[in-house]
């Protein structure tokens, strides 16, 4: 089944953000008392202008990719060409011209009719040799369409990953860039996950999001 994958991504990122707080900072002399940040990682996913975005982008493409798939399921009577057209048409939205529009319905019927023999003819008696080819064709281009349709599952899984780890090292940066310049700023010592302290500590998460402004695309 064609994956979603958020879930797992916002935990990666948890993760990530972890791992900087944990590593700490250079500059803290033995004989003196550390200067510590903490920062809230669940509110910088949730409130920093450039975790959003980055968010955004993820679903888009997988929004996009469920849609493809989902259009391919729900047509399987169409040949390839057809498909295509059909997602490319599809996917203009609110865009689309009257033209456009017209084509899918077009396109849609043809679906529709060809799925209303298929089912006719399979429940044909005895069917003459012309009906026996006809529908050896819409099988055929039935368990086409399936076939293409779960090969297409797998790649866009792929793509989704590769986007997720590309997100994953981006956000990991940009989270490292923002935090080192809060601590530079306020002369910490060392930066802590909030859940993991009790008590002390100077809050910086507020200022790390201020830093992860959303990219000019």
């Amino acid at each position: 089944m064609f994956r979603s994958g958020r879930a797992v991504w916002a935990w990666t990122m948890v993760a990530a953000v972890a791992a900087i707080a944990a590593s700490g900072f250079p500059g803290w002399a033995a004989d003196n008392a550390p200067k510590i940040g903490i920062i809230d990682v669940q509110k910088i996913l949730r409130d920093a202008p450039r975790m959003k975005q980055y968010m955004e982008d993820y679903d888009g493409l997988r929004q996009q990719l469920g849609q493809n798939l989902d259009i391919r399921q729900q047509n399987l009577m169409l040949d390839e060409n057809q498909i295509k057209d059909l997602i490319e048409l599809k996917q203009k939205g609110a865009a689309a011209a009257e033209k456009d529009k017209a084509r899918i319905t077009e396109l849609e019927k043809i679906e529709r009719d060809r799925d209303a023999k298929f089912k006719q003819l399979q429940g044909t008696q005895t069917p003459t040799d012309a009906q026996k080819t006809e529908l050896k064709e819409l099988q055929d281009m039935q368990g086409k369409s399936k076939t293409t349709g779960e090969a297409l599952e797998k790649d866009y899984n792929s793509r989704l990953q590769t986007k997720m780890q590309e997100l994953d090292e981006k956000a990991n940066a940009d989270m490292q860039e923002a935090v080192n310049k809060v601590v530079g700023a306020k002369g910490l010592s060392l930066v802590l996950v909030k859940d993991a302290v009790r008590f002390g500590g100077t809050d910086i998460t507020d200022e790390v999001i201020n830093k992860l402004e959303r990219k000019v695309q």
